[in-house]
């Protein structure tokens, strides 16, 4: 009787997955003039705490069942990750006329399926059950994506096995390297194939950005020698020694 049960559950979740995954599938998009190779899908995850974040899921070219699954998120904060969708990475990219969209040779899902997910609430798509005047900081947002990627697990079991990247770029260091931390810390409960951060043109601290901008001109030749003494004297003490404000 409790192997029944037990086979009952296991059924009904996968009749359950299968259905979700259904309903999010894309079976057209406007616009597009070529054959596609692969299934793609989008709709809402649940990030918690009121938090339904919009993903835009598109399957490997290669081998959905083990090519790596790659999360992306632009930076900002603020930039939909559908810009890394339609004007970066993605399959497909929008023409000059905003209205067609071309095939990407490039595209990063020859060789891994990617979920473009649009964080934190009120990025794009992505919204929350209750009213606009709050405010969200990198500790809340953290939170919710690692809800978020949990819901798509759920929505998708059968992706959880494989090694899985988070990717970026800007603003979105901030928070891959959080969530990296937190699934490392929650390693037991979800058993996530975490294998690695890529993250391009990261935003880790303003200060340490503003302040190696003199250092990075000055080394690139930008700024002669003349100038660069000017700025030691005259600008503030950070000049040449970008840990000064940071300590």
């Amino acid at each position: 009787m409790l192997l029944l049960i037990l086979l009952t559950i296991l059924i009904k979740l996968y009749l359950n997955s299968i259905v979700c995954c259904q309903s999010d599938e894309i079976s057209s998009l406007p616009g597009i003039n070529f054959t596609l190779n692969f299934k793609h899908y989008s709709g809402y995850l649940d990030a918690g705490n009121d938090n339904l974040f919009f993903y835009w899921f598109v399957e490997s070219q290669g081998n959905p069942k083990t090519d790596p699954l790659v999360l992306w998120l632009n930076g900002g904060p603020g930039c939909s990750s559908l810009g890394g969708l339609f004007n970066e990475l993605g399959p497909y990219l929008i023409n000059k006329d905003g209205k067609t969209l071309r095939q990407n040779p490039y595209s990063w899902n020859k060789y891994a399926s990617i979920l473009f997910l649009e964080s934190p609430a009120w990025v794009g798509f992505s919204y929350k059950n209750i009213p606009k005047n709050v405010t969200t900081g990198d500790n809340e947002v953290v939170v919710a994506n690692y809800a978020a990627l949990k819901d798509f697990l759920k929505k998708y079991p059968s992706f959880k096995a494989n090694p899985l990247f988070l990717t970026g770029e800007s603003y979105a260091s901030t928070y891959l390297s959080m969530l990296a931390s937190k699934i490392v810390d929650n390693m037991k409960e979800t058993s996530l194939n975490l294998k690695g951060v890529a993250i391009g043109n990261g935003v880790m601290s303003y200060i340490i950005l503003q302040n190696t901008l003199l250092d990075y001109n000055y080394g690139h030749g930008l700024i002669d020698e003349q100038l660069w003494n000017k700025f030691k004297v005259n600008c503030c003490k950070c000049v040449g020694n970008y840990f000064y404000l940071v300590k």
